[in-house]
C-alpha cells in the first residue's frame, strides 16, 4: 500500500471510529506529508544520453549538408574541409519530475433537497425547514415577495417542493497528478519527448567521470537550475490549497520520480576554405541543432 492509499485508509478508519468530522479534524492538524516538502530527502536518478560514434559526428561536422560535399569535390585534396583542432563534448542538463499533491479538508456545504409532492413539512435536527415551491423564476415579481410566496403559499398544493440545507460540513479531497521537465536555462514543459526523443539511448550514471568520451574534452554546461530549484518549480505548479476550506486535515506532496538527463553536443573546429568554422553537432542524433541551441553551446564554450 502506497502513501496515498495509507492516508485514505487512515481517514476512513478514524472517521468510522470517531463518528464526527470535528473530532477527526482535531486528530489531523493538516501537517505536511510526503517527500516533496524537503528536496534533500529525494533521490535523484542521473542518466546520460549516449552520443553517436565520434567518427560519425566528425563526418557530419565536416560536411553538414550536400552542398558542402559538392564544394569539396571541386577543391584540391589539401584544401578540402577538415577538423583543425580538439573536439569538445558538452552536456546540457535536463530535469524531469512526476508526482502529485493531495489534501483532505473540511468545508461548509449547502444542499437543495427535493421532497415528494405529498410532503407538507420537514423537520431536520429538531428544526422545521421551509419548503420552497420549485418553479421557473419570474422576472416580474420582486424577489422578497417571491420568497414569501414560496415559503407559505404552496404548502398544500401538488407542486414539487424542496428545502435548503445550509449548515452541512463536508469532507473533501483535492488530488492532482502532474509531470514536468525543466531545461538547463529554466524552460518548462510537460511532455518529456519534446526535448528527449524516444530514439535516443540513455544510460544510468553514478559518477561524472562516466560522462567522458575518449578523444574529446568533456564539460558539463553551467545551469541556473538545481534539484532544489526544479522541485520548488514543481511545487508551485502542483500544490494548491482550496480557498473554500475551513480546516486542513492532511497535506501531501509526493515526488514519485525525479531524473536528471545529460544531453550531449559536440564542438568541432573545421577548417574550410582557409577559415576556421565553429561547428556544433547534436551528439545524440548526429544532426545540426537550431540556432538558439548553437548559440547556447558556443556561449558555454566561450566561442
Amino acid at each position: 500500500m502506497n502513501d496515498q492509499e495509507n492516508t485514505r485508509a487512515h481517514i476512513a478508519s478514524r472517521l468510522e471510529k470517531l463518528g464526527s468530522l470535528d473530532k477527526l479534524a482535531e486528530e489531523m492538524p493538516g501537517s505536511h506529508r510526503g517527500n516533496g516538502w524537503d528536496s534533500s530527502k529525494i533521490d535523484e536518478a542521473v542518466f546520460r544520453v549516449l552520443p553517436q560514434p565520434l567518427e560519425k559526428l566528425r563526418r557530419k561536422a565536416i560536411r553538414p549538408g550536400f552542398s558542402r560535399v559538392i564544394a569539396d569535390w571541386f577543391r584540391p585534396t589539401y584544401a578540402a574541409s577538415r577538423i583543425a583542432g580538439p573536439t569538445s563534448l558538452i552536456y546540457f542538463p535536463l530535469w524531469y519530475l512526476r508526482g502529485y499533491h493531495e489534501c483532505f479538508y473540511l468545508r461548509n456545504g449547502s444542499y437543495k433537497v427535493r421532497v415528494d409532492k405529498d410532503v407538507v413539512a420537514v423537520e431536520v435536527d429538531g428544526e422545521t425547514r421551509d419548503l420552497m415551491i420549485e418553479e421557473e423564476e419570474s422576472k416580474i415579481v420582486p424577489e422578497a415577495f417571491r420568497r414569501r410566496l414560496k415559503r407559505f403559499a404552496g404548502l398544500f398544493t401538488g407542486q414539487r417542493r424542496y428545502f435548503n440545507l445550509s449548515d452541512a460540513i463536508e469532507l473533501a479531497v483535492r488530488h492532482v497528478c502532474a509531470e514536468m521537465y525543466v531545461t538547463y536555462d529554466g524552460t518548462e514543459g510537460e511532455v518529456l519527448e519534446e526535448v528527449l526523443h524516444k530514439s535516443w539511448r540513455t544510460q544510468r550514471v553514478f559518477e561524472t567521470a562516466e560522462l567522458n568520451v575518449e578523444g574529446t574534452i568533456t564539460k558539463i554546461a553551467t545551469s541556473r537550475e538545481t534539484k532544489e530549484t526544479v522541485v520548488a518549480r514543481f511545487q508551485d505548479k502542483v500544490v494548491r490549497i482550496p480557498e473554500s476550506l475551513t480546516r486542513l486535515l492532511s497535506n501531501t506532496f509526493q515526488i514519485e520520480e525525479i531524473s536528471r538527463y545529460y544531453i550531449p553536443y559536440a564542438y568541432f573546429p573545421v577548417l574550410r576554405a582557409g577559415r576556421i568554422h565553429h561547428v556544433i553537432v547534436n551528439a545524440a542524433s548526429a544532426g545540426i541543432p537550431d540556432e538558439k541551441t548553437v548559440s547556447s553551446v558556443k556561449r558555454q564554450l566561450g566561442l
